[in-house]
């Protein structure tokens, strides 16, 4: 039987994470390594003072797992989203000066693509080449998922145009990416759950747990009911489920540790799921969203959705827009527009529409609109802000180098 550990912590003392942490690996059966190379992946999908602020690893968990394994070769490794430099978030998150001090390693895993031609889902060789693995996943809400945990987590491994290809079949994505280098302890931050938003945005709600295991599937079938779930809603769970991929259900699991799942529950009745499809947010009138029902909520629409929670919690108003009509999928004739300067926003290459009428028509091509193309550029579609000069100099100086280190490796004989 699987055993999954649930630990009662404070979220601000290193030494009690750390000490949860020892007493989970105890309780797991989790020999204490030594001598290893290990990984250390921290959530990081994006890190922004203002506009993502929560939505990272914080380094107090950090600074616990540095000292209980400091007998190893410590390297931190993430990813962001795609679009997001992962260079830039680690610096704003405060890994960079934070390993500095202690000499540890730092890599941007968007940063190493050395992947085999025509091979789907790839890690780096960092990855690779780490004897130990230890995941951080954050639980926070998901406009792609409705909650994002260890196995969305494990996704920011792979290459960034793995993970841009992977959002049209994200569920199984992800499913299929369990196999592929699974983490040897998964240590899941919930000490500061983000709700009432998605990866990027929404608000911290303080429940100052850990939840730790060793399967991705066992961490999240406890964490979707801390998160207010019941596991079988959740799209990749029943699909992993049916693969056979870990526990079948909560009775194959024994939780372990400070809580029970009733308590679990519980803490989960006070989280606030945010509704996922951008037809029903609360748009100004100007503004409307059609999406075909054929176009899944886990790939542009969950986009859509994320690039809203990002604007709204960073206090951008859609407010005095100018009209717009947001196509998403093949939706037929839109209505007529009241005004002459009306704009027709086509996202992704499946985007079709009579749009007749509208004098400015604006396409975001490909399979997937990442959120980090829609956050520069839907509110300067929409005329509300320019999130070039909001965002600084800073992000956009390590997005112009992010890609220049790609294009210089893509013409190299090794890329």
């Amino acid at each position: 039987m699987e055993r999954i550990f649930v630990a009662h912590v404070s979220a601000s003392s290193p030494e009690d994470l750390r000490n949860a942490i020892l007493r989970g690996m105890k309780a797991l059966g989790i020999p204490l390594p030594t001598q290893r190379r290990i990984l250390v992946q921290p959530a990081c999908p994006w890190a922004h003072p203002r506009f993502a602020p929560h939505a990272f690893t914080p380094l107090a968990l950090l600074e616990a797992v540095r000292v209980l394994f400091s007998d190893n070769s410590l390297i931190i490794g993430a990813s962001s989203l795609p679009g997001f430099p992962s260079r830039y978030a680690m610096k704003q998150a405060g890994y960079w000066a934070w390993a500095r001090r202690y000499r540890i390693p730092m890599w941007p895993l968007d940063e190493t693509p050395d992947h085999q031609p025509g091979a789907r889902l790839q890690v780096p060789h960092t990855v690779r080449e780490a004897e130990w693995l230890i995941a951080l996943p954050r639980l926070t809400g998901s406009g792609f998922l409705g909650f994002a945990g260890a196995t969305r987590h494990h996704m920011f491994l792979f290459s960034p145009s793995d993970h841009l290809q992977a959002y049209p079949r994200l569920p199984e994505a992800m499913v299929d990416g369990l196999a592929v280098r699974p983490p040897d302890l998964i240590i899941l931050d919930a000490t500061q759950v983000l709700h009432r938003g998605g990866e990027l945005a929404g608000e911290p709600l303080e429940f100052s747990i850990l939840i730790l295991g060793t399967s991705v599937l066992g961490v999240d079938l406890v964490a979707s009911i801390l998160y207010g779930f019941e596991p079988m809603e959740i799209p990749w769970i029943r699909l992993a489920i049916q693969r056979g991929l870990g526990p079948s259900s909560l009775q194959e699991l024994q939780v372990l540790g400070d809580l029970l799942l009733e308590d679990l529950r519980r803490l989960g009745e006070k989280i606030v799921h945010t509704d996922p499809v951008p037809e029903r947010y609360s748009w100004p009138p100007q503004v409307r969203v059609y999406r075909s029902e054929t176009e899944p909520l886990w790939n542009i629409p969950g986009a859509l959705m994320e690039t809203l929670w990002v604007l709204e919690y960073g206090g951008i108003s859609l407010r005095k827009a100018r009209e717009a009509a947001i196509v998403i999928g093949a939706v037929g004739e839109l209505p007529r527009p009241h005004t002459d300067t009306a704009a027709a926003i086509l996202l992704g290459d499946s985007a079709r529409a009579d749009y007749r009428g509208y004098s400015r028509i604006v396409r975001l091509p490909g399979r997937h609109v990442p959120v980090s193309r829609l956050l520069l550029d839907l509110p300067y579609i929409l005329q509300v802000a320019s999130m070039r000069s909001e965002l600084g100099w800073g992000f956009l100086w390590e997005s112009v180098r992010h890609a220049l280190r790609w294009r210089t490796r893509a013409k190299s004989p090794r890329g």
